[in-house]
């Protein structure tokens, strides 16, 4: 997969004011960490939008993120000036932010049996999804992609206390068996 136009990792200094990040193309999620501090990892994307995050490294619930990525520009991101809650800009801070390309603003998918919003690119085998679980085993939530995942995070948004999970295509994980992203399980 191109990896030029798709995935792009940037490290950075922070500024504490308005900044540019240069990706070469729109990103529709991206994840951020301060290198040399403990502030916590912080995901945005386009289908949730830039009023919220989420940290993979907590079990927290969606987290009010107006001022953390302000904008999404045609060949990167523009990191606001939050002083509270996630931070990616902090005044002479390093960060890392990785960014993916999907397929642009959340589109509706009817495919499986629960109803969800995608941004997918079928190029990469990459999209973002959200969706409303109905608590059952059974469902199957569209994603957009030609193939089935070989990877998939979930976390639910409005509860506090649910863990990251983390699925793998492989043979030695599979259906059933998940690894939790946010503790050292």
């Amino acid at each position: 997969k191109d990896s030029n136009t798709n995935f792009d990792a940037q490290r950075y200094t922070g500024t504490g004011a308005s900044k540019a990040i240069t990706t070469g193309f729109q990103p529709d999620m991206v994840w951020g960490k301060q290198r040399n501090g403990s502030s916590s990892n912080c995901v945005m994307d386009v289908v949730r939008g830039l009023s919220s995050t989420l940290k993979t490294n907590s079990d927290a619930a969606v987290e009010a993120a107006s001022d953390v990525i302000t904008a999404w520009d045609s060949d990167g991101f523009t990191l606001g000036t939050s002083a509270t809650g996630p931070n990616m800009n902090i005044n002479t801070n390093t960060f890392v932010a990785y960014s993916w390309k999907g397929g642009g603003t959340g589109v509706a998918n009817t495919t499986g049996s629960l109803d969800s919003t995608v941004s997918a690119n079928t190029t990469s085998g990459f999209s973002v999804v959200k969706f409303t679980g109905d608590n059952s085993a059974a469902s199957t939530v569209g994603h957009g992609l030609s193939s089935a995942p070989d990877m998939i995070l979930v976390k639910q948004m409005t509860d506090a206390s649910t863990d990251w999970c983390v699925y793998f295509n492989t043979d030695n994980a599979g259906n059933g068996k998940a690894l939790i992203l946010n503790t050292t399980a």
